[in-house]
């Protein structure tokens, strides 16, 4: 795994925030103020997979809270004897003209089983359904490679356009992923998008919609070595030899439990 210490440096930019008490559960409000939580770097890998999928996500950054009101990026050697420890801070993806509801606002419960088909029942036109339909595969694709083991229903929200067009929101939460200790063997991803408990249920899920087999082979040529490097140099951070053994490990598990879906 990668640790904050192990992968700062003194150039690494450094949002310096008073903000009283910064956000850290959902994205849930219209306003312009932080949402941190403690440092995992799998939000900055997810949100990397899905730039190279033009998929819509959140944006994360480093931050801390500090003792003067800089609200600005400032270098880590010169952040580190001003904040209050660092984290991981995002943005509220809100824009104007749209809502934002999560499956309890469309009267779905956590654990409701297909929720996947019955969303889709809510929008109105074919072109909408096909691209509402589009949005939840690459979610669940991207989780499955990810090994995501927290795609529950206040981890993903939908966006609503005046017309009543519905399209997954940005995606966000990475937090739990990459980590092997926490998906076991056999376990493909957690979530009540779409739960498979069994390769064959993921299997028979590809048969209905094929557009998900494709989406989940073409993880089979990604290099998430590269995805981790690329994150962090953004972001002026390192990434030692060791937990980029780490990753590739995991990697090369998630690939194979791919294999056995698609192949």
């Amino acid at each position: 795994m990668i640790y904050l210490r192990e992968s700062i440096t003194n150039e690494t930019p450094v949002y310096v925030s008073r903000e009283k008490k910064p956000i850290i559960k959902l994205f849930h409000k219209k306003d312009n103020s932080l949402y941190m939580k403690d440092f995992n770097p799998a939000e900055f890998v997810g949100e990397e997979l899905c730039i190279e999928r033009n998929i819509r996500s959140a944006h994360y950054f480093l931050a801390g809270r500090g003792i003067y009101n800089c609200q600005s990026f400032i270098p880590y050697a010169d952040a580190d004897k001003m904040v209050f420890g660092v984290g991981i801070a995002s943005r509220s993806f809100y824009e104007p003209g749209y809502q934002y509801k999560s499956v309890f606002d469309y009267g779905l419960e956590q654990y409701d089983k297909d929720i996947f088909d019955r969303m889709l029942l809510q929008t109105k036109k074919e072109e909408n359904r096909q691209k509402l339909c589009d949005d939840m595969l690459q979610l669940m694709a991207l989780d499955i490679y990810m090994g995501q083991t927290d795609r529950f229903a206040n981890n993903y929200l939908f966006e609503v356009d005046k017309k009543q067009n519905i399209r997954l929101a940005p995606i966000y939460d990475f937090q739990h992923s990459l980590n092997s200790s926490s998906l076991g063997n056999d376990a493909l991803s957690f979530g009540d998008l779409q739960p498979f408990h069994t390769y064959e249920e993921c299997r028979e899920f590809v048969r209905k919609y094929p557009q998900f087999g494709e989406y989940l082979e073409s993880y089979l040529g990604n290099d998430l070595a590269s995805t981790i490097r690329c994150a962090f140099a953004k972001r002026r951070m390192n990434v030692s030899d060791r937990a980029i053994s780490y990753y590739k490990k995991f990697e090369e598990e998630q690939k194979a439990k791919i294999k056995r879906i698609v192949r």
